[in-house]
């Protein structure tokens, strides 16, 4: 190598408060000797081949921390026919820490994946077998059995059919969380108005049961997962129907409206001119305590026990990723005794 520029000598003359003269021998004794073949190898190849090359070394400064250079050698011949290797220093330190900590995070990402898809084959499988067995034998001892049980083995039994019913719900629940985060993202020219009758037809005995009334206004039209928007509305009035008053016959009103991305909390970092549809699910149900509208969409976070409503706390959860694979938002607005309004934000 015949020469290097002033850009290396006035980078380490920054970064050792020293300075040195500009041969290959002396800027390699800044190089962490494992890189060291790195700029000697890339030197030679610039000189043979008279092109560009590019080089990434560590640098171990005068106070001994470590640095990262990205270098940039290119060979140039002068007037005078003399062969000179200009090279090009950049100190890449932080981009390359954070290069490294996305990395990891990516890495992290890719084993929580690979857990997940382990967890599914279990709970599809594994956990189900033994479940239904145990449900199988729950049924032959209710039709054959259970009148020749005393009292007590009787509330007993019942304890136990509650605990696997729960268990499948647990299953069934995970399952779909599951399927939220993992499914092919799909979107199709969907009417709303259609989804939201086949989630109707869905929860039709549960609609019957609690002699509820659903009222919508005209839904749009939208580029969406099918399969997903009608979990999400199955969801939401299915947790309507469940968390209804005593005695109060559930009302439902789902309407929906275009707004744009101004009219949107700042914190969600919505461009201004985006057009967004907003549905809103309003019920007159029990309600709940403002202070746990964003609780309520948290993986297992229950507001109530068991022995007030049945549930896994997974619903709201899923209703939240939905949302989340079609790039909008969702919130919830309770008042005790008085009913919820839950307010889906979607791409226009």
């Amino acid at each position: 190598m015949n020469s290097l520029t002033p850009t290396i000598n006035t980078a380490f003359w920054d970064m050792n408060l020293t300075i040195f003269e500009p041969t290959i021998e002396k800027f390699l004794e800044f190089v962490h000797p494992d890189d060291r073949h790195i700029i000697e190898e890339g030197g030679e190849k610039a000189l043979k081949e008279q092109t560009a090359s590019i080089a990434y070394f560590r640098v171990i400064r005068k106070d001994g921390e470590l640095r990262y250079f990205k270098s940039i050698g290119k060979m140039i011949i002068d007037n005078y026919g003399k062969r000179i290797l200009i090279g090009v220093n950049a100190d890449i330190t932080d981009q390359f820490l954070k290069d490294k900590i996305l990395e990891e995070k990516l890495f992290d990402l890719e084993r929580s994946n690979k857990e997940l898809s382990a967890f599914n084959h279990v709970a599809s499988h594994d956990l189900q077998e033994p479940l239904r067995k145990v449900q199988t034998l729950i049924s032959i001892i209710k039709d054959k059995d259970h009148d020749t049980l005393s009292e007590k083995a009787k509330e007993y039994f019942t304890r136990i059919q509650v605990a696997a019913n729960r268990m499948q719900k647990l299953i069934d629940d995970l399952l779909l969380f599951s399927r939220a985060n993992k499914a092919d993202k799909i979107f199709e020219k969907t009417d709303l108005n259609e989804i939201l009758e086949h989630s109707k037809t869905e929860l039709a005995e549960e609609i019957d049961e609690k002699k509820a009334t659903i009222q919508s206004l005209l839904l749009p039209t939208l580029n969406v997962i099918p399969f997903q928007i009608q979990q999400l509305f199955i969801n939401l009035i299915g947790n309507s129907l469940k968390y209804c008053q005593n005695d109060v016959p559930p009302v439902i009103t789902i309407s929906s409206k275009i707004v744009s991305g101004k009219e949107m909390p700042k914190s969600w970092k919505v461009i201004p001119d985006k057009k967004f549809y907003k549905i809103t699910l309003e019920d007159n149900g029990i309600g709940f305590e403002q202070q746990y509208a964003k609780t309520i969409f948290t993986l297992f976070q229950r507001l109530h026990d068991n022995n007030e409503y049945s549930g896994t706390g997974i619903g709201l959860a899923i209703c939240k990723k939905i949302v989340e694979n079609h790039k909008g938002f969702i919130v919830a607005d309770g008042k005790p005794n008085q009913g919820c309004i839950f307010t889906i934000f979607l791409p226009a």
